[in-house]
């Protein structure tokens, strides 16, 4: 299988009510030469992995459908690490057990591979769904077709635009398998919220990026998922905390002001009220990190320090925020 060109990776655990949807999408596709799809059995406790293997033993296409199962439950990050590992394609493209792709995701993503073949990934469009409505993330405006600017592909993934920003997600997106071999981008098994963190390593690392204009990938926002299950803010916060610290450990000399948005906008998200005491503390140590990198001056903690500690994250939220106006007529800079 040398000249396999995609190798589509299905983590699986728990998703009975979703999975053959989610396989369905993957049959039907209009692209399908050169194509495996690798179903990771993570060790669910229901009937996903029965449904899958249905599905499997009574597929006819030519999409190469493979089975890996764990010797137990590892993870959302375990699994993919073991897809990517075991992949044999050129382009690695994760999908979710519980999302689908639209019929000619592969053939738009192989279209833009084909026209930049030695592109390192290509990011598409998706739609994000729950029972009340849906939101677009396009890829048509602002971005270019192509860059090649690291730079600007750092800058780009790192300051977020809200939904006209790129998802920091690892789904829908297709990666050259030996670009992550070579800089070891796997995932951090044991962390919640893996995808920011492999987002943050990958622009850190990417020298091309090609942008598809269409939307590919359906993705289920669920109340039962890891990411929206918290029953309080801070209980959010308090489990985001060792994502906090693995990224500021990771920051690079060049992109310090990027780095430390990309960082405050992962604090955002996790909204703590910082009533919890050790997110208080988490949170003002991650301040005070950033004032001994030279980040920060010590006089803006000492103002921060003068406030109520409620407006904490309302005050840098504004501070950092102009970063995420990216003017369109900047992209003229994304080819190096």
């Amino acid at each position: 299988m040398s000249d396999m060109l995609i190798s589509i990776i299905v983590p699986i655990y728990n998703v009975q009510d979703y999975i053959t949807e989610c396989l369905e999408s993957i049959a039907a596709q209009t692209c399908t030469d050169s194509v495996e799809c690798i179903l990771i059995d993570d060790c669910g406790d229901d009937g996903s992995m029965k449904l899958a293997r249905e599905f499997v033993d009574h597929y006819k296409g030519d999409i190469h459908f493979r089975i890996l199962s764990h010797e137990h439950n590892r993870g959302l990050s375990a699994a993919r690490n073991t897809g990517i590992i075991e992949a044999v394609g050129k382009y690695v493209y994760f999908i979710d057990g519980d999302d689908y792709i639209f019929p000619d995701c592969l053939k738009h993503l192989v279209e833009v591979a084909l026209k930049y073949p030695d592109v390192e990934m290509i990011a598409a469009g998706a739609k994000i769904t729950n029972k009340k409505k849906a939101k677009y993330f396009t890829m048509e405006k602002p971005f270019p077709d192509y860059a090649n600017n690291p730079q600007w592909i750092a800058r780009t993934l790192l300051i977020r635009g809200g939904w006209k920003g790129i998802p920091v997600t690892a789904w829908n997106r297709l990666v050259r398998k030996d670009f992550l071999l070579q800089h070891h981008l796997f995932f951090l098994e044991g962390l919640i919220h893996e995808d920011e963190l492999w987002n943050f390593m990958l622009a850190q690392k990417l020298g091309s990026i090609a942008f598809c204009k269409h939307d590919t990938y359906n993705y289920r926002l669920r109340m039962q998922s890891i990411t929206t299950s918290y029953k309080s803010k801070d209980e959010r916060a308090l489990v985001s905390i060792p994502l906090w610290h693995e990224i500021l450990n990771r920051f690079s000399p060049d992109m310090q002001k990027e780095e430390t948005h990309a960082l405050w906008q992962i604090i955002n998200d996790s909204s703590p009220s910082c009533y919890d005491q050790k997110v208080r503390k988490e949170t003002r140590g991650i301040l005070w990190q950033l004032v001994r990198k030279k980040i920060w001056p010590t006089s803006f903690l000492i103002i921060l320090y003068l406030m109520p500690f409620i407006f904490y994250i309302k005050f840098i939220r504004k501070q950092v925020a102009h970063l995420s106006r990216i003017d369109a007529d900047s992209y003229s800079c994304c080819i190096s």
